[in-house]
């Protein structure tokens, strides 16, 4: 099983790795909260389209496809199964995946600017400098994925699992991250300016001289993460677990902070901002 736990992750987003195939995902799941079961599509359905020799088209089996430089754009492949295929320069913008498998996907240089990957499977993906602007990607796996340099600018990562991934560089600003555990990931030198990031796990994250000004962290955990040389100037971390966080050369300029933030031992903050600093 590729070395993952068997049982749920402890993450806020309570996703299990281990699970079969995303693809198989019941459409109820695929479903917004309290929305009604309906026949009837929002839009119209796309007929599916050829290419070298693949037809795409939701739920199909693409596994191992090469779809290099191939332009995707808005198709749907809703359930699919792109476990292994190589997307390597493909367009994907607009394009919708929920509940995808790309499982050990190759996607390096990929366009899915705002593209739906909702409970999409991106377990172990090589989206290495992958521009995903705007792309929605609650809930999804991204456990062990590659994201080095990705454009990850205002995605939706809410509840997404993305235990020992590797955003060396990656750009996350304006990134949604409530809730989504980056637990044991590196985000070394990252751009996460101005995210809302409350309640994320990244225990035991590498954020070594990462840049989270301006961002909210109220509640995020950060228990044994190293920010050493971070920029955390004009950040919320009221009710912030910072225990055992390395915080050398870190800037905490203007934070906000409360008697519910969790210091490390010994560690001496500066005043809080207060609350008006940051309306």
């Amino acid at each position: 099983m590729d070395g993952h736990p068997s049982g749920p992750p402890q993450g806020a987003g309570g996703q299990n790795p281990a699970y079969k195939p995303a693809h198989r995902h019941p459409q109820s799941l695929l479903r917004s909260p309290g929305q009604e079961p309906s026949r009837r599509r929002r839009g119209p359905r796309l007929p599916p389209v050829e290419i070298n020799g693949y037809k795409i088209e939701a739920g199909a089996d693409l596994a191992g496809a090469d779809l290099t430089g191939a332009d995707l754009r808005a198709v749907d492949l809703s359930g699919a199964w792109l476990g292994g295929a190589i997307l390597n320069g493909s367009d994907l913008s607009e394009a919708r995946l929920p509940g995808a498998s790309l499982r050990h996907a190759i996607c390096q240089h990929a366009v899915l600017a705002d593209a739906d990957l909702r409970l999409a499977n991106l377990w172990h993906a090589d989206l290495t400098e992958a521009r995903l602007p705007g792309a929605i990607l609650s809930r999804c796996w991204l456990g062990s994925a590659r994201l080095v340099g990705a454009d990850l600018r205002s995605v939706d990562l809410g509840g997404a699992w993305l235990t020992g991934a590797d955003l060396t560089g990656a750009h996350l600003g304006g990134a949604t991250l409530a809730g989504a555990t980056f637990s044991r990931s590196c985000l070394h030198e990252s751009d996460l300016t101005g995210c809302f990031a409350m309640g994320a796990d990244f225990r035991g994250a590498v954020l070594s001289g990462a840049i989270l000004r301006a961002s909210n962290l109220s509640g995020a955990v950060l228990r044994g993460a190293a920010l050493i040389g971070a920029d955390l100037s004009f950040t919320d971390l009221a009710g912030t677990d910072l225990t055992g966080a390395q915080l050398e050369a870190v800037c905490l300029d203007g934070i906000r902070h409360d008697d519910t933030t969790v210091w490390p031992e010994g560690f001496d903050p500066p005043s809080s901002g207060g609350l008006d600093d940051h309306e």
